[in-house]
């Protein structure tokens, strides 16, 4: 907008008629005098292209819970900023307690079923153990019987027999001597020479001999005549209980493993029934674990749809939304990106690491070519082109439109936007805040980019400069910053900081 003089003179009157009108009541500051004031800096000086795009925010991060339940308690609302495992919202635990102590308890019986049936096992294997050493016994007592049973069939040795011979002829020699003793005591008795005593021993001694010899003569008969038909039987009998001592050995080994491999299963069986008892448990632990809902990022919340009371569904939204939405949106916005679509045949000319100039509204910054996109767009034909911008202020919104400019090359210079200058009459001037007094400063002019003019005289980097509401102003008015983005006005003896954005410097300078 340029200058018009006539305005101005009927603005000036108009303010003096209010004075006037006003007389005996505290002077109020003209609204007139309510501008935007920001630092000249050294710009990007850009090719123009008519590129717009909408910001976003630089990471968006849906949340919701992973278990579902009712909502107790909400924390936060849009706008506020969250950092990661802040709690945001939790659900009623008494059903989640209730399942959880249902599973601990069906852990504790699985576990208590395990160790039984790994006792059994341990019974088991000790039957087995036992069974294989009456295996082990069964089979000496066949050794044993067989070889008694070869014994009697095999008869006495030569050795026996000899030994049975001599036990008979020595048996006889006594028995002649106890004869000869026993006629001769007769004699002598009979002669008055022996008392009866002593005749009795000697035909004591003489039955002895007798008995002994028969003795003797009896066992060499059996030595020579071999073992009888019974005993044969009864060695044979002998043999084949040892042998039925080892089926039954061997019986007792077979149940023995079958018994182990069942314990085994059981136990098996068991183990599986418990680590599923366990499964369960810790699913229920972490069920209760979300019932707290945790931001899974640092940032802003962008969106919500949450409300206490609520049934909501793992993994979604409330059950009114189907589980289909999350419940939080958390946005990163100290950065902020735009997709600027570039027709098929300029995009030869982009490449990442690229600065490129964005504005919003009066105010420029510099993003960075992040991603090309691989391919074009099916409506447009045009190929989308990522741009990330710095926003630590967090004072640009995703949701805005912004325009872009390529850089084609490293030439910077102070660059203002057109309604900061007035280019009435020959010389353009722009309204410097100095002190808190708007001054008229003459410029010299440059060329155009991106309806900003750049500033090649009058003007140096760090001059604050009215950019808005210039148009009212006359030299030597007094100023009131207001601050952009709906924010309070700022007195012009305030003492904001020269960041360089519009609103944000002060007017004392």
């Amino acid at each position: 907008m340029r200058k018009n003089w006539p305005m101005a003179v009927t603005t000036l009157l108009l303010a003096v008629s209010l004075t006037a009108c006003s007389a005996g009541e505290p002077a109020v500051q003209s609204a007139s005098n309510s501008v935007e004031v920001t630092a000249a800096k050294q710009q990007p000086l850009n090719a123009v292209y008519d590129l717009s795009g909408t910001l976003t925010a630089y990471d968006e991060t849906p949340v919701a819970f992973q278990t579902g339940g009712t909502v107790i308690s909400v924390n936060g609302d849009i706008g506020d900023s969250v950092t990661k495992g802040s709690i945001m919202a939790r659900l009623d635990t008494a059903d989640l307690q209730l399942t959880l102590d249902t599973a601990s308890e069906d852990v504790a019986a699985a576990q208590a079923a395990l160790a039984s049936s790994r006792a059994s096992l341990s019974d088991a294997r000790a039957g087995q153990k036992a069974a294989a050493a009456g295996v082990s016994s069964a089979q000496a007592k066949v050794e044993s019987a067989r070889i008694s049973e070869q014994d009697v069939l095999a008869g006495a040795r030569s050795q026996e027999k000899a030994q049975a011979q001599n036990a008979v002829n020595t048996a006889q020699t006594a028995y002649n001597q106890a004869k000869t003793e026993a006629t001769r005591s007769q004699t002598l008795l009979d002669n008055g020479l022996l008392t009866q005593q002593e005749y009795e021993k000697a035909q004591t001694a003489l039955a002895d001999a007798e008995t002994a010899l028969k003795d003797a003569q009896s066992k060499l008969s059996l030595q020579q005549e071999g073992a009888s038909q019974s005993e044969r039987a009864q060695a044979a009998a002998a043999v084949k209980e040892a042998q039925v001592g080892i089926e039954n050995a061997q019986a007792s080994v077979a149940q023995a493993n079958a018994a182990v491999e069942q314990a085994q299963a059981s136990v098996q069986q068991s183990q599986a029934g418990y680590e599923q008892k366990l499964v369960a448990k810790k699913t229920a632990q972490l069920n209760l674990s979300r019932a707290s809902l945790k931001a899974p990022a640092s940032g802003v919340i962008l969106t919500k749809s949450i409300t206490v009371g609520q049934t909501v569904s793992a993994g979604g939204g409330t059950s009114a939304q189907g589980g289909s939405s999350p419940l939080f949106t958390i946005g990163e916005i100290d950065r902020l990106k735009v997709q600027l679509p570039i027709a098929d045949s300029d995009i030869g000319q982009w490449k990442v690491g690229q600065q490129v100039s964005i504005s919003l509204y009066d105010e420029i910054r510099t993003g960075k070519v992040t991603k090309l996109n691989p391919q074009t767009n099916e409506s447009t034909g045009s190929i989308n082109v990522e741009v990330v911008i710095n926003n630590p202020q967090r004072d640009w919104k995703p949701g805005q439109v912004v325009n872009a400019s390529r850089q084609v090359s490293a030439e910077t210079g102070i660059l203002l936007p057109t309604e900061a200058v007035i280019s009435s009459g020959s010389e353009p001037y722009v309204f410097k805040a100095v002190n808190g007094k708007a001054v008229k400063t003459p410029v010299e002019l440059g060329k155009m980019y991106n309806n900003s003019y750049q500033i090649i005289g009058g003007i140096k980097v760090g001059d604050k400069v009215v950019t808005r509401g210039a148009d009212r102003l006359f030299n030597g008015d007094e100023l009131t910053v207001s601050q952009a983005q709906g924010t309070a006005a700022q007195p012009a003896g305030g003492a904001a900081s020269a960041s360089g954005t519009k609103g944000e410097a002060s007017a004392n300078d």
